[in-house]
């Protein structure tokens, strides 16, 4: 299974509205590091490459294409929970 991830859905900056997918405490704990080691850790292969996100195009950030058995919306419920503790 392939999808996509941006680093915006960390971006404590932003509201829910404008995509962060994760809760606030959680989101002050990211860095970009934490999430390639997380990635690394759970043996997903992924590339990354910058862009800009569509709900906040103003903002340069990074997308990265997984390619990993599980669904999305369990990838960043598992990498809020590393961040969150």
């Amino acid at each position: 299974m392939r999808f996509t991830i941006y680093t915006q859905y960390f971006n404590e900056k932003n509201s829910r509205r404008y995509g962060r997918k994760i809760n606030k405490k959680a989101a002050h704990n990211f860095n970009e590091q934490k999430l390639l080691d997380f990635m690394r850790s759970i043996n997903v292969d992924f590339e990354a490459r910058e862009c800009r996100y569509p709900r906040v195009p103003w903002e340069a950030c990074k997308m990265y294409t997984v390619e990993a058995e599980i669904k999305k919306t369990t990838f960043l419920k598992m990498f809020e929970r590393r961040l969150g503790s």
